[in-house]
């Protein structure tokens, strides 16, 4: 055989860059699961330490609004009512991704055994994070203001902001308003006593519009800042609600809270070796704040007849990982059946 052909190289074999790699590896920004996790200091002593083990429950106590009373004279026994308290379940939502890597998968690779780890490990976090952030979504969702039209008469009427729906327990704004609806559902706030301030959770439908009106003050020198001081917007990708052409949640700043929660044994560390294992913590690679339990055992593995006749092994070992991620998810307490501080705003068709 003549041209050095059984010399010849039969495949060139390169690694793709990070930026190349990306559009495979990208991942949704867990905006709304952030948002609560900074807003985490709710109760004292901290939920995330009173709850020693995973079947402990942990209720958060509030003072009840007391009403307002009716009499306009003095008395000389004035017997009031006596104040009451209520209180708050929290409800944790529990994560866990799990990936394995074995230890000659890299001896007949391009990738290095620290790269493989490296990638799997920040997919996990990633794949994490973006079924907490769907969570914590739908947990804002189904703790909104749930009362009927007929509650929220004189808030609706004080405000002029639109009509609530008794069907989709939403703030309808007319499409006519749509340049205002962030002020309208402020107005409507104000009307129920809610705060100054406000956090906004909009679709992406929602966020392009007021992103819009936002930077319209650079193009025709108005001044935005009465249409966006109060409000503090904060981008979902994920649909809040199909019933409107764009929709958001509004609720008072700092009322949304994420607790972050680990196993007593992981935060101290358990390492017994072996096949056993290790339990331990690990804090996320993207700055959110959040640490999830990491568990790891390794055992021995016939790689090779389980299939692997590219890298495998008849003598093989296997890491097994398993991140998880536990968070509850809880809104400012209300003593009212069906009220809620968060507020669903969609605009009418």
């Amino acid at each position: 055989m003549s041209l050095y052909a059984t010399s010849a190289l039969a495949k060139a074999q390169v690694k793709a860059t990070q930026l190349w790699n990306n559009p495979e590896t990208r991942a949704k920004t867990p905006s709304v699961m952030a948002l609560a996790i900074k807003n985490a200091p709710i109760a004292i002593p901290s939920p995330e330490i009173e709850r020693v083990h995973q079947l402990r429950t942990v209720d958060i106590n509030f003072f009840a609004k007391t009403a307002a009373g009716s009499t306009t004279a003095k008395a000389a026994y004035h017997e009031g009512n006596v104040g009451d308290s209520a209180k708050q379940n929290l409800t944790y939502v529990t994560i866990v991704e799990k990936f394995s890597l074995r230890y000659k998968l890299a001896d007949n690779n391009v990738f290095s055994y620290e790269q493989m780890f490296m990638n799997q490990y920040e997919q996990a976090w990633k794949n994490a994070m973006a079924r907490q952030d769907s969570a914590a979504l739908a947990a804002l969702i189904a703790a909104r203001c749930q009362l009927t039209a007929a509650n929220l008469a004189t808030p609706i009427a004080a405000s002029g902001a639109g009509t609530w729906s008794d069907v989709t327990k939403a703030l309808e704004i007319a499409a006519a308003d749509d340049k205002v609806r962030l002020q309208k559902a402020e107005s409507f706030m104000k009307a129920r006593q809610f705060g100054q301030m406000y956090d906004v959770v909009a679709d992406l439908r929602t966020m392009a519009d007021l992103t819009d009106l936002l930077n319209q003050g650079a193009g025709n020198n108005q001044n935005t800042q009465f249409q966006f001081g109060n409000s503090q917007l904060v981008p979902t990708q994920d649909i809040i609600s199909s019933d409107y052409n764009g929709s958001f949640l509004i609720l008072p700043k700092a009322s949304f809270a994420g607790i972050v929660w680990n196993d007593k044994q992981n935060l101290k560390g358990v390492n017994v070796g072996g096949k056993e294992g290790l339990l331990t913590t690990a804090l996320d690679p993207f700055g959110y704040g959040v640490r999830a339990d990491l568990s790891v055992y390794t055992h021995r593995a016939d790689t090779y007849t389980d299939g692997d006749t590219t890298s495998g092994s008849t003598q093989d070992f296997i890491d097994q990982y398993e991140l998880t991620v536990t968070v509850a998810y809880a809104t400012a307490p209300l003593s009212t059946a069906s009220d809620g501080v968060a507020h669903l705003v969609g605009l009418s068709s």
